[in-house]
């Protein structure tokens, strides 16, 4: 309760000796309640009589004792002399409207009317009720919408909880944010578009979007042609369609997750020819981290319908445990896939032409680049053109790839396989690159010492063949030199004794490490009953002494000590030159080497001559 001090006699005041005092309650005729305390506990007489004291010939009057109201007051003083009402300070808005009073932000220099300030922020709750149901709430949002909308965008603040709507629309750069992905909850049931971006830079932030049954037709977010959507912290579940986009352009989106839908994203080029023609490319847009699962026909699908779909990028995304197609690329163009994983999709990735063939020009499938990133389980399909389709550092485990007379190769460029990985169709057309395999060098030699210039570490089992040409010139002399030199060499696989065996292996399976979890596949066996040796390739991992080792057939035996790596040998006759060697010195030569697990090439200079050398290797593994 507000309390203020009745503060005109508290000090003597001139003229006024035991002048008899009225406290109306202010603007009234009413005599207010006054006190002698601050708890207005104490009354005290209405009307007062002021003490009184004479100095120097003039009379003073002043309150006995401090006094106190709880109302507006004004006074009047011998029935003459009244006083203008003194309110109340304002400690509590409770039940007064304070829109017009004038505030200043700490620190800041201007003042300001409070309803203004709150206008600064549109919060949902200021335009209707939100609570339990779904008209009242679409109807609160849309206010809120509305004024947004007034400003030419801006965003629309939702509180906390589970929030039921029908549809709403939002106009160009309006944004509806939540408190949180796992906090703001909106659920419709709609058999219809439940969002619709009806603008540029409008979109979501910070909230789930949920269908929660996957009604037929229900689609979480629609947009028709809308560039720069604004995607940020959110989640879309549980609709028939995720999003449904009929082209857009500059779209950024942040940590953005699909979950359980029958389509997770349709990211359509697509003119929209039965709804207006008024549809657009899809293309430059930027998906970076979040999520997309569950889904039961397709998670990601970037298709031409009749428009380019071109230019788009993922980063970091998550594509997991989708039982239908998790990726179709339908004959989207420049596509890039980076860091991003694939996990424990039935079909990972599907890659093929549009049908239309009026619109080769357009539709065919040109430029996927899959940078970095997993690939773990499932199926990957590629057919029709497939031109400049690039893997390039990707780890791909048990991966399924089938080949269907794509016109160009796929590339895979330093990317690792592990042994559960299958190719099956035009298996020709399925073509690896490593950048160790081959590079330029160059040196200088002052002395007759063998110098490595280039290395490679042979896994066990590899084969290669290699070549390399080099130059020389002499620097303190006139010698020069020019060769091209042709080398195989192999590594032997690995060897592994065991014992305790209780089931025979088979040459071909793969054994696992019952403990470490290691893998290799058996090149050999020397079975002596219980005990014998495993030759090895493609080893992944540390076995480890006396753990269970079984393959697929059901072959069982315990390790017996460590695995035994086997140095690198040349084929014989190694060092053959592809042409007539050129030197007008034997100051400078040049070899394939075996150096334990190495393959190596050397060049050697002699003792008091200076050579510059520069030389190009080429190099194919089968490991």
């Amino acid at each position: 309760m507000a309390v203020q001090r009745i503060s005109e006699f508290d000090l003597w005041k001139p003229d006024y000796p035991l002048a008899l005092v009225y406290i109306y309650v202010g603007g009234t005729t009413t005599l207010a309640s006054v006190f002698t305390d601050v708890g207005l506990t104490a009354a005290a007489a209405n009307p007062q009589t002021l003490e009184t004291q004479t100095v120097a010939g003039v009379s003073y009057g002043k309150w006995a004792v401090p006094l106190y109201t709880n109302d507006d007051y004004e006074l009047d003083i011998n029935s003459g002399d009244q006083t203008g009402v003194k309110h109340l300070p304002l400690v509590t808005l409770d039940a007064e409207n304070a829109s017009d009073a004038v505030v200043t932000t700490t620190g800041g220099s201007a003042s300001r009317a409070v309803d203004d300030h709150f206008a600064d922020v549109i919060n949902a709750e200021d335009y209707g009720a939100i609570g339990a149901s779904s008209s009242t709430n679409t109807a609160t949002i849309n206010s809120a919408i509305g004024i947004a909308a007034a400003n030419g965008g801006g965003d629309v603040l939702l509180p906390a909880g589970t929030i039921p709507i029908t549809t709403l629309s939002l106009s160009v750069g309006v944004r509806l944010i939540g408190k949180g992905r796992a906090v703001t909850t909106l659920t419709s049931s709609e058999a219809q578009s439940v969002i619709t971006i009806s603008g540029d830079r409008a979109g979501l932030g910070k909230l789930t979007l949920d269908g929660l049954t996957l009604v037929g037709s229900s689609v979480g977010l629609f947009s028709k042609a809308n560039d720069e959507v604004y995607l940020d912290d959110v989640l879309i579940k549980r609709f028939d369609v995720g999003m449904h986009y009929k082209g857009g352009r500059r779209c950024t989106w942040g940590s953005l997750s699909i979950s359980n839908c029958a389509v997770g994203a349709k990211l359509h080029g697509d003119d929209d020819a039965g709804g207006g023609a008024d549809g657009d490319d899809w293309r430059n847009n930027s998906w970076e981290g979040g999520n997309v699962d569950l889904c039961t026909t397709t998670g990601i699908e970037l298709s031409f319908e009749d428009r380019l779909c071109l230019g788009n990028d993922f980063l970091n995304v998550g594509i997991q445990n989708n039982t239908g197609t998790a990726v179709k690329i339908n004959g989207a163009r420049y596509t890039v896939f980076r860091n991003c994983f694939w996990f424990g999709n039935t079909t990972s990735l599907a890659v093929l032409n549009d049908s239309d063939t009026d619109n080769i020009a357009l539709n065919t499938i040109i430029g996927l680049t899959i940078a970095g990133g997993t690939f773990e389980d499932g199926a990957v399909t590629f057919q029709d053109t497939c031109q400049d389709v690039i893997f390039d550092s990707v780890e791909i485990k048990d991966v399924d790839f089938t080949l269907t007379t794509p016109d160009n190769n796929i590339i895979f460029k330093n990317c690792t396989e592990d042994t559960d990985v299958t190719i099956s169709g035009n298996g020709e057309k399925f073509i690896r690159i490593r950048d160790v395999h081959e590079g330029i060098f160059s040196g200088q030699t002052t002395d007759a010492v063998a110098t490595k210039v280039w290395a490679l570490e042979l896994a066990p089992g590899a084969v290669v063949i290699a070549q390399a040409r080099v130059t020389s010139t002499q620097v303190n002399g006139i010698g020069r030199s020019a060769r091209h030199i042709q080398c195989g060499a192999y590594r032997p696989g690995s060897t592994l004794d065991y014992d305790n065996q209780t089931a025979n292996f088979t040459v071909g399976d793969v054994i696992t490490g019952g403990t470490s979890g290691a893998t290799a596949r058996i090149q050999a066996d020397s079975d002596s009953g219980a005990t014998g040796t495993l030759t090895l390739r493609s080893v992944d991992g540390t076995f480890e002494n006396n753990e269970t080792i079984t393959d697929v057939a059901g072959g069982s035996a315990l390790v017996n000590g460590t695995i035994t790596d086997i140095d690198v040998a040349l084929v014989p006759a190694p060092n053959e030159s592809l042409g007539t060697d050129y030197e007008t010195t034997a100051g400078f030569a040049a070899a394939w080497v075996a150096n334990g697990g190495e393959f190596e090439f050397q060049v050697t200079g002699a003792a008091s001559e200076t050579h510059d050398f520069l030389g190009e290797v080429e190099i194919l593994v089968n490991d």
